[in-house]
């Protein structure tokens, strides 16, 4: 019985890491890829169950390890101040391996590409084939589903071995780190106790000619001391004569500057005294003539006072008469109004009995022709016209109102609103 599709392509998926793992093993040449060399560890994730190749995407995680850089990596015997140059050899031949490794990923990666290719064109060829040799008319669907889930469980379990191999490699790698960073702290630490001990040799050398030093310094002091005592001594005594022939002079000059500034000082007063009762008696004539206007000031104020007072009267006088008028005017409008009323019902009365009169005269009309007609012996058909009806009589009133708005006495605001009432009498 042939494979069906997707279980072929699951098989074929292993086969391909196995392979790809092999290979890696095979070109380093050791069985502890990540432990050794510098190169990358491939994450192959399966296809998604329909053959669409078997690498489909690609992460390439870089690890260094230790050996290549122990191999150049120099003895430290003596200070680390003299291991420069061991050090840029060692730069040197770092970034040489470097180098090279990265030649021989590049190369191991256009072979995967290529495996990459002659794969896919492969699977698409045996798939064809598989796609042929399927019997027609067969159902496939448990096997299908049953395919479905070993390749479900075969992904699974590759994942996870492809994971559990990372931790082991980076954990490898992280146990190598560390040993060669121990290594490296113990070399420098041997070197450090070194430096130590020939630091103590110097120490105590350098000790005994502090001690010797001490006792030339302790002399020198209390000679320099003695000869800062005399100098002391001397500068004191010069410092009295000084002082006091300075202070003798500056005795001198203060009275002769004291006496000039009293004349001076005597004199200006004397000129401000006089300055100051001209002053005071211009102040005087000044204040006099402001207290005479202040005066004429208040007389105009109060009279101002007595205006306001009689106009806000006659504003007053003039608001009650305005008010009286315009109620006045008001009760003359709607009079007038009401005339005006009157007047259009007279009008609409009389119309009504000239209408009336109309068509009685031609109603009397009518019936003469009627009469005359039947005196000369013609037959007629009297047509009696129907009645009209008498038209509503509508009769329209305008109100005025007059609002004021009267404090003390004044009127403050005033408002006007019109108002229009319609009567139907029939």
């Amino acid at each position: 019985m042939a494979l069906p599709p997707s279980l072929f392509s699951l098989l074929y998926y292993s086969l391909t890491i196995l392979h790809l793992l092999g290979g890696f093993e095979a070109l380093e040449g050791s069985p502890k890829p990540a432990t050794t060399s510098l190169f990358p560890i491939f994450l192959l994730p399966l296809s998604d169950g329909h053959g669409t190749g078997p690498l489909q995407s690609l992460r390439v995680l870089h690890c260094q390890s230790a050996d290549p850089l122990r191999l150049h990596r120099p003895r430290l015997n003596g200070p680390t101040s003299l291991n420069l140059n061991g050090l840029h050899g060692n730069s040197t031949n770092e970034k040489e391996a470097m180098q090279s490794l990265n030649n021989r990923l590049a190369t191991y990666l256009d072979k995967v590409r290529t495996l990459e290719r002659s794969n896919a064109d492969l699977e698409s060829k045996i798939k064809q084939l598989m796609i042929d040799r399927i019997p027609k008319g067969h159902d496939l669907d448990s096997m299908m589903a049953q395919a479905h889930a070993v390749e479900q469980e075969v992904r699974k379990k590759t994942l996870e071995n492809a994971r559990l191999m990372l931790e082991i490699d980076n954990a490898k790698l992280a146990a190598d780190d560390f040993r060669i960073k121990w290594e490296t702290e113990l070399v420098m630490c041997q070197s450090v106790e070194r430096d130590c001990v020939a630091l103590k040799k110097a120490k105590t050398d350098h000790e005994q000619i502090i001690a010797s030093l001490r006792g030339d310094l302790d002399s020198l002091k209390e000679e320099l001391y003695f000869l800062k005592k005399n100098h002391e001594e001397e500068i004191e005594q010069m410092r009295s004569r000084i002082a006091r022939d300075e202070y003798e002079g500056i005795v001198k000059k203060n009275k002769e500057q004291a006496e000039h500034w009293y004349r001076k000082k005597l004199e200006t007063v004397q000129n401000e005294v006089k300055e100051s009762n001209e002053a005071l008696r211009a102040a005087q004539s000044e204040l006099t003539e402001r207290q005479r206007f202040l005066q004429t000031l208040e007389v105009e104020l109060e009279s101002l006072h007595k205006q306001i007072a009689a106009l806000e009267g006659n504003l007053s006088d003039a608001g009650q008469k305005y008010s009286s008028e315009m109620e006045r005017l008001q009760s003359t409008l709607s009079q007038m109004e009401d005339d005006l009323s009157q007047l259009r019902l007279e009008m609409q009365r009389t119309k009504t009995d000239y209408e009336q009169l109309l068509r009685i005269k031609q109603n009397l009309e009518m019936e003469i022709a009627t009469y005359r007609r039947l005196l000369e012996g013609e037959e007629l058909v009297k047509e009696v016209p129907p009645p009209k009806k008498e038209p509503d009589v509508r009769t329209r009133k305008i109100v005025k109102v007059v609002t004021q708005t009267m404090v003390n006495g004044k009127v403050v605001d005033e408002s006007s609103e019109v108002e229009q009432i319609e009567e139907t009498k029939k």
